[in-house]
């Protein structure tokens, strides 16, 4: 039978199911997936409202041979600007203005049909694209909804590079994403600090206050509080209780006229000592590949290791 590109349909699901697992196997941490997982995040984008608060409503493409799925992909229409990763000057100008997102677009790995069919299905989406006269995409802007870490497109997923560059898309940067312990034996001994530097907690986080002034913070959550939803409230979203265990840090920033004095060594480690304090016992961040990162990718390489390079990528018309 020739490919089809049919709309979504339960019907589907478990086969989708066994598609999305493929790919949660592969990139870390390894989170397990069920067949109730994956439908509530095709509905229920868990990083929706963080990366994409002007969605109104998405899509589901599937490209099958007879009974076969071969390719899936998710896309939506949204009205916020670039930022996640971004540095001043990086990109069109596009990407503050409405656009499409291409959330995620999965393929077997290994088998060259899927990727001939996943190639399919990234044209189709860059044509509707261009027919509704939008300037541009993105594709892999906070991952797979069913996926908890968000995961953009990894580089533990290269077979998906194919179908993408086919496509059209390019990589504007990597994200480096790390991880670690945040268990106290486990964390690098702290230089001491200049005298007059003191580290508090305030509004749940930490700060560093220098001469009465704010010099330094740096802010983690558990991970499910970072897209907007808390595991109590959700309790049934996600089976594996492992999950529970993980932190965010979502920002970690010292005032550049004192950078290079321990100061955002012991923020960052009084605020995984506060996530270790509430029982997540590991952390994920992510920080730009970028010249200018240097001092911090040494930093989160001390107190972590780094366990993906992740891109979200881009097609400008």
């Amino acid at each position: 039978m020739p490919l089809e590109v049919l709309p979504y349909s339960p019907d589907w699901l478990p086969r989708l199911a066994a598609l999305a697992r493929a790919h949660a196997r592969l990139a870390p941490p390894g989170i397990g997936l069920s067949d109730e997982d994956v439908e509530r995040g095709l509905s229920r984008h868990s990083a929706w409202p963080f990366y994409t608060p002007g969605l109104v409503e998405s899509r589901i493409l599937l490209a099958v041979d007879g009974e076969d799925l071969l390719a899936a992909a998710q896309t939506g229409v949204v009205d916020n600007g670039w930022g996640y990763g971004a540095a001043p000057g990086d990109g069109p100008e596009w990407v503050h203005r409405t656009h499409l997102s291409l959330f995620w677009l999965f393929c077997w790995p290994g088998w060259s049909e899927s990727l001939d069919a996943g190639a399919t299905l990234a044209a189709r989406v860059v044509g509707w694209t261009r027919g509704q006269g939008l300037p541009g995409l993105e594709a892999f802007r906070g991952g797979p909804g069913f996926l908890p870490f968000g995961t953009q497109l990894s580089r533990h997923w290269p077979h998906l590079w194919t179908p993408l560059r086919a496509a059209g898309f390019r990589q504007p940067r990597d994200l480096l994403a790390f991880s670690g312990t945040t268990a106290p034996d486990a964390l690098p001994a702290l230089d001491p600090l200049p005298e007059g530097v003191t580290v508090r907690r305030r509004r749940g986080r930490i700060e560093a206050q220098w001469a009465g002034e704010t010099v330094g913070v740096c802010a983690a959550v558990p991970l499910g509080e970072q897209w907007g939803w808390r595991w109590r409230e959700d309790s049934e979203r996600f089976a594996d209780p492992r999950v529970e265990e993980w932190g965010y840090v979502r920002r970690l920033v010292v005032d550049a006229g004192v950078r290079g004095l321990g100061i955002g060594a012991a923020l960052l480690a009084g605020a995984l000592a506060d996530l270790d304090r509430r029982g997540h016992k590991r952390y994920l961040l992510h920080v730009p590949r970028d010249p200018q990162e240097l001092p911090a990718i040494r930093l989160y390489g001390r107190f972590g290791h780094l366990v993906d390079a992740q891109q979200v990528l881009r097609l400008s018309f």
